[in-house]
């Protein structure tokens, strides 16, 4: 299941008047903001997702520029879930208004797979107002192709059977694996459909391409064993922060993480939890990532003490020269209730934890730029 260009839907979910615009999302105030969704008018005119939003706006003058909104693309893609899990309990979601959904099993509360489909894709469209594209297939490979082929909404059956038939006329890039990189290496070989890679032998693509060549293989032949991952409920706290501009100044980059820690913690508190394990994810200008974990012991509950172990992993993630573009913070391990304070042990953390509720209510009253740290 899919939502052609999911924030853009969501956003004309919520403001009407923004239907039959064209209108990309994209941080306006970054001096090398990307494209990450694109209307379909905004298509119409030549901007694509990736597109610097300094060379779309050339392309589309009038078009409208929204900000991301993960805390609203997070709250309606829980929704889609929540509508779809009505009909299997084994779904897995694949990022933000997508989704697999095994139905097997499931045809005399539903009908066939077909009338179970058009029943969710029903269902979605009345609880929440979006459009999704739903693929039909025996698995999770051709049923993502299917739901992309038939963009901005449908639903397209690829019987068992057919799956070969089905990809042969469609482009490479919709295999699983191939990138720019990789699609620019098939058309060097003239492989630029999906029949071409087909026809090849499973040694030749392994020349060519080494382990890649065996998913190329056989995923141009339909075959993709990969089951349906179940939803699995773990409690989790993830708070974020996009550089207005990217950088590699590190005095910058501790400021960035001492906010996100602090917005973490905030919310930790206010759901009267603790976390036991912290996770720091750094994207890069060029959309590589790096990532560290650590277990927090005992869980922590104020964000001086979160930042300072955070700090030390900053310094492990930050493994290379290219300058940073979003901190990415991930809590887990979280448990309920405030930690508990030995009776004899040293009251630094204590004074700290009084402070940081203090500093909560000035903020609640007065707004969350009421207080801030100076560096």
């Amino acid at each position: 299941m899919t939502v052609t260009n999911f924030p853009v839907a969501v956003e004309r979910v919520i403001h009407p008047e923004l239907r039959a615009r064209p209108v990309v999302v994209a941080h306006r105030d970054a001096a090398r903001s990307i494209v990450t969704s694109v209307s379909s008018e905004a298509r119409a005119e030549g901007v694509r997702p990736g597109m610097a939003l300094s060379r779309a706006v050339r392309y589309c003058r009038g078009m409208i520029v929204l900000p991301p909104n993960e805390m609203l693309y997070g709250r309606a893609s829980r929704a889609i879930f929540r509508v779809l899990a009505g009909f299997s309990p084994l779904l897995e979601p694949s990022g933000h208004g997508h989704a697999y959904l095994d139905i097997t099993g499931t045809g005399r509360l539903f009908g066939p797979p077909r009338d179970t489909a058009w029943r969710a894709q029903k269902e979605i469209r009345r609880q929440l107002r979006l459009e999704a594209s739903l693929g039909i297939a025996s698995n999770k490979m051709v049923s993502r192709i299917a739901s992309e082929v038939i963009q901005p909404a449908g639903l397209q059956d690829v019987p068992h059977g057919n799956e070969p038939s089905f990809l042969s006329p469609l482009p490479v890039r919709l295999l699983p694996g191939v990138g720019p990189r990789t699609e620019e290496l098939l058309a060097d070989l003239n492989l630029r459909i999906i029949r071409d890679v087909a026809a090849m032998k499973m040694a030749h693509l392994a020349l060519a391409f080494g382990r890649l060549g065996f998913s190329l293989y056989q995923h141009a032949r339909g075959i993709d064993r990969t089951p349906v991952y179940p939803m699995q409920a773990v409690p989790v706290l993830e708070e974020a922060m996009v550089l207005p501009e990217d950088s590699n100044d590190y005095d910058l980059l501790k400021r960035v993480l001492r906010e996100v820690c602090e917005r973490a913690v905030r919310r930790l508190r206010e759901k009267k939890q603790c976390a036991g394990r912290m996770e720091l994810c750094v994207r890069y200008a060029d959309h590589r990532e790096g990532r560290r974990g650590l277990k927090i012991a005992p869980p922590v509950q104020s964000s001086t003490i979160l930042y300072t172990r955070a700090l030390k992993v900053l310094k492990l993630t930050l493994s290379r020269r290219t300058r940073v573009r979003s901190v990415h913070l991930r809590l887990t391990d979280l448990s309920a209730g405030s930690v508990q304070m030995e009776l004899f042990s040293d009251s630094g953390p204590e004074r700290h934890a009084r402070l940081e509720l203090a500093l909560d209510t000035l903020r609640h009253r007065y707004g969350a730029k009421a207080v801030v740290h100076v560096a």
